[in-house]
């Protein structure tokens, strides 16, 4: 999939910024989003929120429909797209986090993040840092965390692509689409490359070891958590199956759903 995504991506524009690399932001964010806003969201969702406040000190904004606008202009076109129904839910969300850390720089969290301790220093003192698909996924990334300084150049060139993207389609030839034209960047321009290279690669395995890992419905073991969330910066949970939605008591998926980690 990745090679027929590159041929259709071949003739991409990819826009570098230019310039020297940019600085810390003095003050950053953490920004998440739920489309229908946070007091509607799910209790595994909140909980996860909850999790963020817990552990870190930047301010968590929870972006819905209503203050999207707010705190980023997107293109016109995408927004009538959207309007009439064309662009779903999880692209907005796409778009929305590029041009979140472009702007304002800090991280990006999807609603089903839960931090289980501080977030990791490599992590904190990286310019611009989004954890690697496994093979197996077969996706590049995985854009549920990033980490970025404001302006920063992948940022950049990952803007200018998905708003090229949008401009000239009214739906998305992949699900993961973000993913293959940040791939199409990184392999396409020198400067994006040399850059992506100097952040710590790291497989997404580590943040996947509870709900995808076998123990979400297991009996909870406090010492065994600890083991497997220790090395990830969060755990990706989900809210959608049986067991999020109506868990049994004492397992692993009934403390994280009600936030008891």
């Amino acid at each position: 999939m990745a090679d027929l995504c590159e041929a259709y991506l071949k003739d991409f524009p990819v826009v570098v910024p230019e310039g020297p690399l940019p600085k810390r932001m003095p003050k950053e964010y953490i920004f998440s989003m739920w489309l229908q806003g946070e007091e509607q969201a799910p209790q595994i969702v909140r909980s996860c929120w909850d999790s963020i406040r817990r552990h870190c000190a930047e301010e968590l904004v929870v972006l819905d429909a209503n203050n999207i606008t707010q705190w980023i202009d997107l293109p016109e076109g995408f927004l009538k797209k959207w309007r009439a129904g064309n662009v779903k839910a999880c692209h907005v969300a796409d778009l929305c986090r590029v041009e979140l850390l472009w702007r304002y720089g800090g991280y990006w969290m999807d609603a089903t993040d839960y931090m289980c301790h501080p977030m990791p220093d490599f992590i904190v003192q990286a310019p611009f840092f989004i954890y690697l698909s496994t093979e197996a996924h077969n996706t590049f990334v995985q854009n549920c965390f990033i980490r970025a300084y404001a302006h920063h150049p992948i940022m950049g060139a990952w803007r200018e692509i998905l708003r090229f993207y949008w401009e000239h389609h009214s739906w998305a030839f992949d699900y993961y689409l973000p993913h293959r034209l940040l791939r199409h960047v990184v392999l396409t321009d020198a400067r994006v490359s040399e850059l992506f290279d100097q952040m710590p690669h790291i497989s997404h395995s580590s943040t996947h070891t509870v709900r995808w890992g076998g123990y979400w419905d297991m009996p909870f073991d406090k010492k065994k958590c600890e083991q497997l969330v220790s090395d990830g910066a969060f755990q990706k949970l989900e809210y959608k199956s049986l067991s999020a939605q109506s868990h049994r008591l004492g397992t692993f998926a009934d403390y994280f759903v009600n936030g008891m980690v």
